[in-house]
């Protein structure tokens, strides 16, 4: 009986534990969720703009790929991050088939040098047999004016006779320098077709002059050697196209590599909307190279944009300004342990490339070449310094010959209207061939491009600018302005509230909304000028928001967001 009753008394003391844990229960809060919370504080308030930008080239050239009108395959190209003097060789490309199409022009025009030659040689034998017939000629129409004289004293048929012999002898003479006159037309005519021949070859030699020109890129500027990528080829989106390398096949026009002036730089950075209002072209910053850590250098704001952009390939797809900031170079080479003699030759450097009209040197040319027709088209090129195209038709017109006339090119003396023979050519003419073969087809001279030679490796040249590279990562910080005594709290806690400007304190266990107004504002601090008190405790996030619109849902009852930034102007 005992026993039972204990038992009895145990689970009447187990059901009241329990009944009491249930009644605790039910005064607990259905929903209780954890929000962010903020102090307010008060003090000096340095209103600093941060971002993260990339370390990059003032000046830089791009050498494409040359059209070659056939194969460009690469033969030997620079290291990738090699330091490269002006006139180095950074690009080099297989020209064995423009040499054998060079000497296969080249011997177009011999051919038809040779043509020429003969001709001109059949063109003296006809006109010296024209000269004797002309001679015999007239000796006829003199001996037969001579017979005519003699009419008084002879029979009135024999005077009849020799007149009429005199007639036939004039008009002999008469058709006979026709004949020559049409003959030395016909020659000319040949001569001329001859000629055209010749210049045809020659604008061909002259063409493949250029493009074996163009198979060696040199250097414009010294500066750092970036590879580009191998875009020639088909490859899956999201695939890591390779690097080019020697022996590939490119296409024409296509960028090869990039020679890099380190002897300036610069550091390209986003920052958003609220910083880029308080930003000014001029301002100071302080930078600093993950490369190295331990340093910070000064800057300046070179340039900012004038509107926000987006990068929807980026981690951060708002819309942000685009801000360049210059570095103090002198400060940074020497933080890098140059020495001042290093320091002041490389800003020498700067000053000198400052002053250079950079261009593409695969697609330029030499002046005094002119080009007419597309690719793979005819192509009109006039080098030789007294020659010049007439109306595109690639008639080389030289000196003394009067435009549209067909006269021999090597001859420029006039065509008498009487035959005989032409005048010599006039002694000292330099062959155009051989002028062509002097004219420079690029900034470069022959010299230069034969004495080109590849850059050292990174590995082998000089370990100081290994740390300058551009593409390298560096933080940069602005200070804006300072504030002294001022009320501040962090940008998340403040929200859009029927078009005003909101914070959530908490007084007890609630969050009560209040107005504040806004002094100065950034990316990450929100200076007040009153409606909270200095270590009040605020919400970081909208208390009012349901928690399925926390979560990722939207509330349509709300008009803010679920944080500071997306509430407020350029957070979105």
């Amino acid at each position: 009986m005992k026993k039972a009753l204990i038992r009895l008394v145990g689970l009447a003391i187990l059901a009241g534990a329990g009944w009491g844990g249930y009644q605790f229960f039910k005064l607990l809060p259905e929903r209780q969720e954890q929000i962010p919370t903020a102090k307010v504080q008060r003090g000096e308030v340095v209103i600093r703009a941060y971002s993260r930008g990339e370390l990059r080239a003032v000046r830089s050239v791009t050498l494409n790929a040359p059209n070659l009108f056939g194969t460009v395959q690469t033969t030997r190209l620079a290291p990738m991050g090699s330091l490269a003097k002006e006139k180095d060789l950074i690009v080099e490309y297989d020209d064995s088939e423009r040499k054998a199409a060079l000497e296969e022009a080249q011997l177009n025009v011999q051919a038809v040098d040779e043509q020429i030659k003969k001709a001109k040689a059949d063109l003296a034998i006809q006109q010296s047999q024209d000269q004797v017939t002309l001679l015999k000629t007239r000796y006829d129409v003199r001996r037969a004016e001579l017979d005519v004289q003699r009419n008084p004293i002879i029979s009135a048929i024999d005077g009849k006779k020799n007149v009429l012999t005199l007639e036939q002898s004039k008009r002999a003479l008469l058709q006979l320098e026709s004949d020559i006159q049409s003959r030395q037309d016909q020659a000319d005519s040949q001569l001329a077709v001859l000629q055209e021949q010749r210049n045809r070859s020659l604008i061909d030699v002259q063409r493949e002059l250029q493009r074996i020109a163009q198979t060696k890129s040199l250097a414009p500027i010294t500066g750092l050697v970036a590879i580009r990528q191998n875009r020639a080829g088909y490859f899956n989106f999201g695939q890591q196209l390779p690097d080019i390398r020697e022996g590939d096949t490119l296409q024409p026009g296509m960028p090869v590599a990039d020679v890099l002036d380190l002897s300036e730089l610069e550091v390209w950075a986003k920052v958003g909307e609220l910083d880029r209002a308080n930003l000014r072209e001029g301002q100071e910053a302080l930078l600093q190279l993950d490369a190295i850590p331990d340093k910070r250098f000064r800057g300046r704001i070179k340039a900012m944009s004038g509107t926000a952009t987006s990068d929807v390939f980026s981690g951060d797809p708002s819309k942000k300004f685009d801000v360049i900031f210059s570095i103090d170079m002198r400060q940074l080479l020497t933080g890098l342990g140059m020495k001042p003699g290093d320091v002041e030759r490389i800003m020498a450097t700067a000053a000198a490339n400052s002053k250079k009209n950079v261009v593409n040197t695969a697609a330029s040319l030499s002046p005094g070449i002119a080009v007419a027709g597309g690719p793979g088209g005819p192509v009109a090129v006039a080098a030789v310094p007294s020659a010049a195209i007439q109306g595109g038709q690639g008639i080389i017109q030289m000196p003394g010959q009067a435009a549209g006339s067909q006269n021999d090119a090597r001859d420029p003396a006039p065509r008498t209207p009487a035959p005989g023979p032409r005048p010599p050519a006039p002694v000292g003419m330099a062959n155009p061939l051989e002028m062509m073969m002097r004219t420079r087809f690029s900034p470069f001279t022959e010299a230069e491009r034969n004495n080109a030679r590849l850059p050292l490796p990174p590995g082998e040249d000089s370990q100081v600018q290994v740390l300058l590279r551009p593409g390298l990562l560096a933080d940069v910080e602005i200070q804006v302005e300072k504030l002294p005594d001022a009320i501040h709290i962090p940008a998340q806690a403040i929200f859009q509230k029927n078009g005003k400007h909101t914070v959530f304190v908490k007084v007890g266990g609630k969050f009560e909304p209040r107005e504040v107004k806004l002094v100065k504002q950034s990316e990450s601090t929100m200076v007040l000028s009153g409606g909270v008190q200095p270590g009040e405790i605020v919400a970081l996030a909208d208390p009012t928001v349901d928690k399925s619109a926390r979560k990722g849902k939207p509330d349509k009852n709300s008009q803010g967001g679920g944080n500071g930034l997306g509430s407020l102007p350029g957070g979105k």
